[in-house]
C-alpha cells in the first residue's frame, strides 16, 4: 500500500513539472517565429546579392562603352561623335545608378547587425569600384575634349536628334489616328432630318448638315454598335459582306462589321435610321 503511495506521489509530480514547463503548442508557436526570422534574413540578403549583381552587370556595360568610345574617337564624323555622345551618356546615367544603388546597400548594411563581414567587403569593394570607374570616366572626357570632341555639344546634339525623332513618331501616330477615324450616327428618320443628315431620301447632301450629331471612333477598335431597338437600317452605302446587322437575344439590332477596312472604303460616315 505505501509503494503505491509513493509511485502516484511521484507520478503527480512528474505530471506538475511538465505543466510547468512549454508546451506543444508554445514550442511550435517559437519554432514558426524563428523561421520567420530567418526567411526575411534570407530574403534580404538576396536581394543584395541581387542588387549587387546589378551593379557588376551595370559596371561590365560601362566597360564596354569605354571600348566603344575608345574605338570611335579615331575619327570625327558626325555618326561617330552621335556614337560616342550616345554611350557617354549611357555611362553617367549607369553610374549614377550603380551609386544610388551603393549607397542604398550601404544603408542596409548599417541597420543589420547580424551582417557578416564578408558582405561589409563586398560592398565596400562596390564603392572602389565606383570611384576607379568615376576617375576613368573623367579622364575619358579630357581625351574626348583633347580630340576637340565636346561631349556637351555632342549630348545637345543626341537630344536634339531624339526630340525630332519623337516629333516624327507623334506626327506618324497622329496621321494614323487621322486615317482611322470614322463617325456614325443612329437616329430616326425624323431626328436625322432635324439635322440635316437626311433630305429626300439622300444622305449627307446637304452641306449644313450637323455633324456634330455623329459620334466620332476608332476603325480598328470599332467593332460593333448596338442601336438598342427592335427596328434599323443602314442609309449609307457599305460593302455586302464586311458587316452584319442582326437582332440580339432582345429582339434589338446590332450591326457587327466583320471587315472594317472593307466597310469604311466607300465612306468614313455611317448613318443608321431606326424605327422605335
Amino acid at each position: 500500500m505505501k509503494k503505491s503511495i509513493v509511485l502516484f506521489t511521484m507520478i503527480a509530480a512528474l505530471l506538475a513539472s511538465c505543466q510547468q514547463g512549454p508546451n506543444r503548442k508554445t514550442l511550435m508557436t517559437q519554432n514558426d517565429s524563428l523561421q520567420n526570422v530567418i526567411s526575411e534574413r534570407e530574403a534580404a540578403l538576396n536581394e543584395m546579392i541581387s542588387t549587387m549583381n546589378f551593379i557588376e552587370d551595370g559596371f561590365r556595360a560601362i566597360n564596354e562603352a569605354q571600348g566603344r568610345i575608345n574605338s570611335s574617337a579615331a575619327g570625327n564624323e558626325i555618326s561617330r561623335k552621335e556614337a560616342i555622345a550616345s554611350d557617354m551618356a549611357f555611362i553617367n546615367n549607369t553610374l549614377a545608378n550603380n551609386k544610388a544603388e551603393i549607397e542604398r546597400l550601404k544603408n542596409e548594411i548599417s541597420k543589420n547587425k547580424s551582417a557578416s563581414a564578408q558582405l561589409k567587403q563586398m560592398i565596400n569593394k562596390l564603392q572602389q569600384q565606383l570611384v576607379e570607374k568615376s576617375e576613368e570616366i573623367a579622364a575619358l572626357r579630357k581625351v574626348l575634349a583633347d580630340k576637340e570632341l565636346d561631349i556637351v555639344q555632342l549630348d545637345s546634339t543626341v537630344t536634339v536628334l531624339a526630340t525630332q525623332n519623337a516629333d516624327s513618331r507623334r506626327t506618324i501616330k497622329r496621321q494614323e489616328n487621322e486615317l482611322n477615324t470614322v463617325w456614325y450616327a443612329i437616329g430616326t428618320k425624323s431626328e436625322l432630318k432635324e439635322e440635316k443628315i437626311l433630305k429626300s431620301g439622300d444622305v449627307l447632301q446637304e452641306q449644313d448638315a450637323n455633324l456634330d450629331y455623329f459620334t466620332k471612333a476608332d476603325k480598328r477598335s470599332l467593332t460593333t454598335i448596338p442601336t438598342n431597338v427592335k427596328g434599323a437600317k443602314l442609309l449609307t452605302i457599305h460593302p455586302e459582306g464586311s458587316y452584319r446587322l442582326e437582332r440580339d437575344k432582345n429582339k434589338e439590332y446590332v450591326l457587327t462589321i466583320t471587315n472594317p477596312d472593307k466597310f469604311w472604303e466607300l465612306s468614313r460616315y455611317l448613318v443608321i435610321q431606326v424605327r422605335l
